[in-house]
Parts: C-alpha cells; sequence; structure tokens
C-alpha cells in the first residue's frame, strides 16, 4: 500500500492524501525553473534589442525590466498558485497540489506564508533546508508546516482493499449521524466528488446545494458548516456499512 499522510479533523473525520515525493516536488520545480528562466532570457534579448535600437533609455528599460521580467518571476509561485488553486505549471504537469492539511480549502494567506517562506526552504543552501525538512516531515518544507498545506497527488493509485475498509478499523469511531444508512452508495459517490471538486476549485455553492438535499433526504439537523457536514457524513456511512455489512 502506497504511504500516506493521515490528517483528524476536530469532528473526527479522517482525511489521508498521498503525498507528493521528493523526487515529484524536484522535478515540479525544475520545470517551473526552466519556464522563468526562459521568461527571463527572452526578456533580457528583447529588451536588450530596444536599448541598442535607441527606443528606450537606461532609466526606461531598468524600470521595464523589473516591472515586466524580474517583478513576475520573483511572484510567479504565489500568483500562479492563487490563480491556479494551488498549483504551477510544474505541479499541474506532474499531478501535484497544495492543500491544507485538515481538509478545508486553501486560501490565498496560506500560499503567501509558503512563498514567504521559500527564501529559507529554496534558495538559501541551494534548497538543502527544504529537501531536508521534506525527508523529515512527511514531504513538507517549513513553509508547508508554517502554513499547514501539504503538497499531494491528485491521481493517487487506488487498490481495492483500500476501498474495502476492515470493521478493526473504526474500533472506538462514534457515528455522528446514523441517517448516513439512508443515502445509497451512488449518493455517497456524488457528495465525494462534491467534496473533492469544492476542494480543488472552491465550488462552495455546489456544496451548500449537495448539503441541503442531503438534509432533505434524511432528516438531519446540524449547526455544523457544509463542508465539516459532508465529510463527516461520508466517514458515518463508511463505519456504518462494514460494521453491518452492507
Amino acid at each position: 500500500m502506497n504511504p500516506t499522510i493521515a490528517f483528524q479533523t476536530n469532528q473526527n473525520v479522517t482525511l489521508e492524501f498521498l503525498p507528493a515525493s521528493i523526487g515529484d516536488r524536484i522535478l515540479a520545480f525544475l520545470l517551473d525553473s526552466l519556464i522563468t528562466g526562459a521568461w527571463v532570457l527572452l526578456g533580457s534579448i528583447l529588451m536588450g534589442q530596444f536599448v541598442s535600437g535607441g527606443l528606450f533609455d537606461n532609466n526606461l528599460s531598468i524600470t521595464l525590466y523589473i516591472v515586466i521580467i524580474a517583478l513576475p518571476v520573483m511572484f510567479y509561485s504565489l500568483l500562479s498558485e492563487v490563480f491556479m488553486n494551488g498549483q504551477s505549471i510544474g505541479k499541474k504537469v506532474l499531478g501535484l497540489r497544495v492543500v491544507r492539511v485538515d481538509g478545508t480549502p486553501t486560501t490565498i494567506s496560506d500560499y503567501l506564508i509558503r512563498w514567504l517562506f521559500r527564501l529559507v526552504d529554496v534558495w538559501i543552501l541551494s534548497g538543502m533546508v527544504g529537501l531536508i525538512t521534506m525527508a523529515i516531515f512527511s514531504g513538507q518544507r517549513l513553509g508547508d508546516r508554517a502554513a499547514k498545506t501539504a503538497v499531494v497527488k491528485l491521481r493517487a493509485p487506488v487498490r481495492l482493499d483500500d476501498l474495502i475498509p476492515a470493521s478493526h478499523d473504526y474500533p472506538d469511531y462514534e457515528v455522528t449521524f446514523p441517517q448516513a444508512l439512508l443515502l445509497s452508495d451512488r449518493d455517497m459517490t456524488t457528495i465525494r466528488k462534491v467534496i473533492r471538486k469544492t476542494q480543488q476549485h472552491r465550488t462552495f455553492d455546489l456544496l451548500a446545494l449537495t448539503a441541503e438535499q442531503v438534509k432533505d433526504v434524511t432528516g438531519i439537523r446540524t449547526d455544523l458548516d457544509d463542508w465539516v457536514f459532508l465529510n463527516t457524513l461520508v466517514q458515518d456511512h463508511t463505519v456504518l456499512a462494514v460494521r453491518e455489512g452492507v
């Protein structure tokens, strides 16, 4: 079985992720570095042509270089993760994404913290700090630890044994919503897809609509927010199905 990192929410919902390997992280970084390096090279060549042709003076060329070339490279990782839902181009190519370790959707502040720590993780000692911390903390660098995030694989290989949990896996689990068994396996598959889509694309309207429909069908009344409610319901259904041999 592939090693995973598991996180327990306050509502006793266990979320498991397959962490990106150090090799995956390095390769994604190299791909992103090729992109930013090509941007710098192309921009420098064009800027040099404009200066030599007399189109720009030195002061203007320096300003344009900073604005058009240097700043985009400096903020590349931050902006790409913000606007690509936790991915850079390198991460997207390799099927990686930044997620919060408690399973809730990532925020701009999470990405900002990770970006601020890149100076220590990636650039000081040529990335050795990041490599060491990733080796110690299951793939998390210091920025991930500070932001409570992790880089995970989106397409984790699935085995039949992973889909059929044993009853002894939940000896002390307390079911919050016994009405979960009123939902079919097809219903639960739909709910899992909604949760995954919300985590990746922040489709909170769809999440709220799904939660409302589930409450109407099951008669559940709860003050939990929609995200926690649906995750708890999924866990409850899994445990109840195992215990009752459904």
